[in-house]
């Protein structure tokens, strides 16, 4: 095989936008799209030429394509990345890979089932130059052991007319979620990449705090990590303007970057601890060495993640952003969610049970839909 044959299940924003770069992928030929909005659809088939189904499910058993893009509501990716999957064919999601971790999981074990495909999902920012920069430099040990994150991550500002174009929108029956589902699952994706899994979340949200909507867009959560070290995130599509801070400490430094994308870079000549516990002074200092890094301009988004995809299935390419990674901020979202709305802490990985149950509560009680959505 010399090309990927791609399917593109949703027509909406997000999948043609998808469309519009594949002018720019090499072996990529665009064959097939699916949408149940027939005015989505005819718009598709008419610009690009391509075999159009109303069912997704269709789609996949069409033999038309070798692998397929899910850019649908977030509910049904989980459904159509496993019948992929179970059809042979390779899989990249958009984010989240889905609401609930259950349902992740379930994609997670189809994925396992067959190791010859190719799933991914759609973390753009891990190809960013300056989040690859705090990868390398946390991952290559440079900062010591991590101690604290913290990360306020408030530039989301939607305004309530926002939240009316779409009545999927901003429902516990429609997205999942407010904020952690749909602006923050890149955030938690990078949280994840970066500092690992903690082992336990406690969360304050609101819902509807800004906004007459009826889940949450204001988050402050606090995390805990198997070595002891802490994090604080904060979120919030309320606020503007709003602020892109993160810094991370650990036993050998500091780093810190913001909007601006400089990364301040502070590294001790040995360990903080040791230093600490072994100094004579009572005022004395580690000695330090202060940097600022401006990583290359441009690079990362949409593009680079579709010609790792299309390298990882032609030539082996490692996946960039494994499908399966997705779980970890799944799991984290969901933690927030029960934390905020029950008051208790949530260990991790969280009650997949518990969790569902209170989702479908949510849904029962929503004045939008009460209307179980797919993998519920």
């Amino acid at each position: 095989m010399n090309e990927v044959r791609v399917g593109v299940i949703g027509c909406g924003g997000m999948g043609q936008s998808h469309m519009g770069i594949f002018k720019d992928l090499p072996r990529l030929k665009f064959t097939a799209a699916s949408d149940s909005m027939s005015a989505n659809l005819d718009k598709v088939v008419t610009t690009y030429g391509v075999k159009g189904f109303s069912d997704g499910h269709e789609l996949i058993k069409s033999g038309l394509c070798d692998a397929i893009i899910i850019a649908t509501p977030h509910y049904f990716h989980p459904e159509y990345a496993v019948a992929a999957l179970q059809q042979g064919l390779h899989v990249l999601t958009e984010k989240p890979v889905s609401v609930n971790a259950s349902a992740a999981r379930r994609v997670n074990d189809a994925a396992a089932k067959r190791p010859d495909l190719k799933y991914a999902a759609m973390f753009q920012m891990r190809t960013v130059s300056r989040w690859k920069k705090v990868h390398q430099i946390v991952a290559s040990g440079q900062l010591g052991e991590m101690r604290r994150f913290h990360w306020t991550a408030t530039g989301w500002f939607r305004t309530q007319a926002y939240y009316g174009s779409g009545s999927w929108r901003a429902t516990w029956a429609g997205e999942g979620g407010g904020i952690l589902a749909n602006q923050c699952p890149h955030n938690l994706d990078l949280v994840y990449w970066i500092t690992g899994m903690p082992k336990r979340i406690h969360a304050h949200l609101k819902l509807g705090r800004y906004h007459d909507i009826e889940v949450e867009d204001d988050v402050i959560a606090y995390f805990e990590y198997p070595n002891g070290a802490t994090g604080l995130f904060v979120t919030s599509t309320g606020e503007f303007p709003g602020s892109d801070y993160f810094e991370i400490a650990g036993d050998r430094g500091k780093l810190t970057f913001t909007h601006d994308g400089k990364i301040d870079l502070t590294l001790t000549d040995g360990s903080i601890a040791e230093f600490c516990k072994t100094s004579p002074g009572a005022w004395s200092s580690p000695t330090s060495s202060r940097m600022t890094i401006e990583p290359p301009a441009g690079g990362g988004g949409h593009k680079d993640v579709w010609l790792n995809f299309i390298a990882a299935i032609l030539d082996g390419t490692p996946l960039v952003t494994p499908g399966v990674e997705g779980l970890h901020s799944v799991e984290i979202s969901n933690a927030m969610i029960l934390s905020g709305l029950t008051g208790k802490t949530v260990d991790l990985p969280t009650n997949h049970a518990e969790f569902d149950d209170l989702l479908r509560g949510l849904i029962r009680k929503s004045k939008k839909s009460t209307t179980l959505p797919p993998g519920l």
